[in-house]
């Protein structure tokens, strides 16, 4: 099977790209406008493009034309961008994935499109989120965050409609926050915006910052270690007839936990790796001022895992060690640039 991934050498698509090497069953093509993040895989085992979907239209549809599979990974995963950025948050998150979808309409090609838990807004209906029930709730229109869960969920709706009238596969994949080594840049103590939470305390840690917790840090979100994702990801191809047109979740309902609580795990797990007290205090700040104005955030509940259950996938990693291996290799790579820049 010939695999092309997009957005191949970002964090999710660079551990897919090793997961699916590491394998060795299919072939594998990745595009990205960047590649620092496959540097460590044998440049022979996969094919790469350094290219950029959005001006190289002829390279991308002439790969999805020769593909068995697309997957689709491209996306501004960043909040202070949707505040910030809206319009080219929707152009690339909508306007582009929807044409890529088009091309796999085009050529007939299986899509397996990655979109976000973010889709599900605000909403609090029953005890974790559905694919198949859960109500979508989004905050007003000025409060900007939410026009990537809105771009990603008007995605979706027309994926579903395609489907419908028999004129694509497609398989969808909701995201609860992955975690693992590569995830984000690290960022300058009291940088505020920027990467994703687990980015930003680990350079606090590194580098004696404060950790900041949005909005006192109260709200919950449900973690996943990257290598339970790429073993989701396989049960999908694995079984493609089960898959085709589906919703999934991919989480583990078990590591859920309060911002605060997940610094205050960080901090107990960097003095464990390192025999050093933290050098970083939790620091409460509003979240429009972390993010910028139209910001808004939602407690979030843990995602019902049943349909992926289903097809013989389960986690394995709890957060703790999902915590302890990221940071591991973060701590390994600073000592490692400290040891370059010693004579």
């Amino acid at each position: 099977m010939r695999i092309t991934l997009l957005g191949a050498a970002g964090f999710v698509g660079s551990h897919l790209v090793e997961h699916l090497v590491k394998r060795g069953e299919h072939e594998v093509v990745g595009v990205d406008v960047d590649c620092e993040k496959l540097s460590h895989l044998d440049p022979t085992a996969f094919t790469f493009h350094l290219a950029d979907v959005r001006a190289a239209r002829g390279l991308v549809d002439d790969l999805v034309r020769r593909s068995d599979v697309v997957v689709d990974l491209i996306a501004f995963a960043n909040p202070s961008l949707y505040v910030s950025s809206p319009l080219e948050v929707f152009r690339l998150n909508f306007v582009c994935n929807l044409e890529i979808a088009e091309l796999c309409i085009r050529h007939c090609k299986r899509l397996i499109q990655y979109s976000s838990s973010e889709v599900y807004g605000k909403a609090d209906r029953g005890n974790c989120f559905s694919e198949t029930t859960t109500d979508m709730v989004l905050g007003p229109v000025h409060k900007q965050r939410w026009i990537y869960a809105a771009s990603k969920s008007l995605l979706e709706r027309i994926l579903y409609a395609h489907g419908t009238a028999g004129e694509l596969e497609y398989t969808i994949v909701r995201p609860f926050n992955f975690i693992g080594s590569r995830i984000d840049y690290l960022v300058p103590v009291g940088t505020m915006g920027g990467p994703r939470v687990f980015a930003h305390f680990m350079s606090a840690l590194l580098h004696g910052g404060p950790m900041f917790l949005v909005d006192g840090g109260r709200v919950h979100r449900t973690f996943l270690d990257i290598r339970d994702a790429n073993e989701a990801f396989q049960v999908l191809l694995d079984r493609f007839e089960m898959s085709r047109n589906q919703i999934f979740n991919f989480g583990n309902p078990a590591n859920n936990v309060t911002m605060r609580e997940l610094a205050q795990l960080m901090k107990g797990l960097y003095e464990e790796l390192t025999g050093l007290p933290s050098p970083s205090e939790l620091v409460d700040v509003p979240g429009e001022r972390f993010y910028g104005a139209g910001y808004e955030d939602a407690d979030r509940l843990p995602p019902d895992i049943s349909r992926i259950r289903a097809l013989g996938w389960e986690p394995h990693h709890d957060l703790r060690r999902t915590l302890r291996d990221a940071m591991t290799y973060y701590i390994e790579c600073e000592r490692a640039l400290r040891d370059s820049q010693t004579p």
